[in-house]
């Protein structure tokens, strides 16, 4: 992952910086050229999941958001 982050970092797309409730960690974030980078790419990845569901019944489509919003609800 560090080696990742480092290209990442030499290329302009993301940047370090230090976690102000832990100044042993630090936190990641894109920088401009990295969310130009990332946009067009996360718009069409977005468009085809849409798409996808697209053809889900109606219950489905339902059960599959509940299921997806249960993946991004922390636990407890």
């Amino acid at each position: 992952m560090a080696n990742r982050l480092d290209r990442l970092e030499a290329a302009g797309l993301v940047e370090r910086r230090l976690d102000p409730a832990d100044r042993r960690s630090f936190r990641i974030a894109l920088t401009e050229e990295g969310r130009r980078v990332i946009d067009a790419p996360l718009t069409e990845h977005a468009a085809n999941l849409a798409r996808l569901a697209a053809g889900l019944p109606p219950d489905d489509a339902t059960e599959l958001t509940r299921i997806l919003r249960g993946l991004l609800t922390p636990p407890g």
